[in-house]
């Protein structure tokens, strides 16, 4: 979506070039209003911003209502609604756009005193209807255009207007009309814009995505993670990461964070912020006492091994070539603070020294399990997740159909050291725990976890 940047509280310029086209003597003279709309461009240098924040009521009053300039604008109206609805339509073009006011957002919202009071209005409605409380609400922005183009009818015959009517509808009907995707995702967007034109940035502070949070309460939290994944190319849960020092340098990692599991009404919250650091070794390199001494060593000499590691975050962990409780601990603990995620594990997840300890402590320690479950990671692999649901509720009813697959190989690992293993019986033997399955087959699985 090409666009010229502007600075975030200025209007755009109230007028164009001027139409170069004869007027008839004595004819009215169009105002700057309307020659700054003809001027907007629906191809080369088009500004989403601009189209938005023209002046539309005043274009038909300030064009005096000439028949050549009512064309023009019709001709015109016709072609930025059409320019409109392709960028719109577009997930990947929607986050792109996103990203830049995001951008927008972050450098200059801070120092800018008049952001609240003029970035809504230039913001507002320019993928869906925005409302704010009290009833004040702006207009989608092909809505609005379809209003100015019904207003360059006015004034005509009966049989023009008709005949108008019958030729435009089927193109107006085009660019009005979204599909359910199409629609959820607007909204998304234009919430989050919102969000950003009435919250200006406060460094280091997450900011409240307030409309997108009421959006998800209408609309429910999966549906609008759904939008969020289609729009920011990511996976189908949070966080979601909007801005990224590899392509934005100089800013920090921005992250939209989904609500906590089971939050609801006005619990339920999403919100911009600040995401973890940049990815770093596990382990800090030897030094200057010698290139092949480790961390072991030294520690052998009197120096604490601990001491030597840099502080395993989430970023890291899977990483990490050691991993204790302690870190699992302090790790999910964190997430679970910030509302965070934990990346899934890679293929080797079992091979990595990370995933021993972990296990151990879902196994082990039910405050753990209640922290992994608010930070647990989405998607494959299942089987740990699954798991630890087991092992905190006592029992299990599988809502997909891979899920037992996916439990069972879990289980089988840990029982045998082999994932395929499956017990005749039913019931696995686990370190201080009995997990028995009850069906006859895997759509009628149930599963039931007792303290050994």
């Amino acid at each position: 979506m090409s666009e010229v940047r502007r600075g975030p509280i200025e209007d755009p310029p109230a007028a164009g070039r001027r139409l170069g086209r004869p007027r008839a003597i004595g004819g009215a003279i169009p105002g700057p209003e309307t020659d700054a709309f003809l001027a907007l461009d629906p191809a080369e240098g088009f500004d989403l911003v601009a189209v938005n924040a023209a002046r539309l009521p005043s274009i038909t009053r300030s064009s005096g209502e000439t028949p050549e300039v009512v064309r023009a604008i019709a001709d015109r109206t016709d072609s930025l609604m059409s320019r409109v609805r392709k960028e719109e339509d577009d997930p990947l073009s929607v986050g792109s756009f996103l990203r830049d006011r995001v951008l927008e957002w972050y450098t200059e919202s801070a120092s800018a005193p008049e952001w609240a009071a003029i970035v809504p209005r230039r913001w507002g409605g320019m993928f869906a209807e925005s409302r704010a409380p009290g009833g004040h609400r702006i207009p989608w922005l092909n809505a609005r255009l379809s209003t100015l183009r019904a207003s360059t009818a006015r004034g005509r015959r009966l049989g023009s207007r008709i005949r108008t009517r019958l030729s435009r509808d089927r193109a107006l009907h085009t660019t009005l009309q979204r599909s359910a995707s199409q629609q959820i995702n607007a909204e998304v967007a234009q919430a989050i814009l919102d969000d950003l034109a009435a919250h200006p940035r406060s460094p280091g502070a997450p900011a409240p995505l307030v409309r997108l949070s009421e959006l998800a309460v209408r609309r429910q939290v999966a549906t609008v993670n759904d939008s969020l994944a289609a729009i920011l190319s990511g996976p189908e849960s949070g966080p979601f990461v909007v801005l990224h020092p590899n392509r934005y340098p100089g800013c920090e990692e921005l992250l939209i964070r989904t609500p906590g599991p089971g939050s609801s009404g006005a619990a339920l919250a999403y919100s911009l912020a600040p995401g973890r650091p940049v990815r770093r070794g596990g382990l800090r390199p030897a030094s200057s006492e010698g290139p092949t001494e480790t961390a072991g060593a030294r520690s052998r000499d009197g120096g604490s091994e601990s001491d030597e590691r840099e502080e395993i975050d989430a970023s890291t962990v899977w990483d990490a070539g050691e991993v204790g409780r302690e870190d699992w601990v302090r790790v999910v603990g964190q997430l679970r603070r910030e509302r965070g995620r934990l990346d899934a594990p890679p293929k080797d997840y079992r091979a990595r020294a990370a995933y021993g300890p972990l296990r151990d402590l879902a196994l082990a320690d039910p405050e753990f399990r209640k922290a992994f479950l608010a930070a647990k990671w989405r998607g494959r692999p299942a089987g740990l997740p699954l798991l630890v649901v087991l092992l905190q509720k006592g029992s299990f009813e599988p809502e997909v159909a891979t899920d037992p697959e996916y439990l069972e190989a879990e289980l089988g690992e840990l029982a045998k050291g082999d994932p395929q293993w499956r017990p005749p019986d039913g019931i696995w033997a686990l370190p201080g725990w009995t997990i028995s399955r009850e069906g006859s087959r895997p759509s009628e699985y149930r599963y039931r976890a007792d303290a050994a």
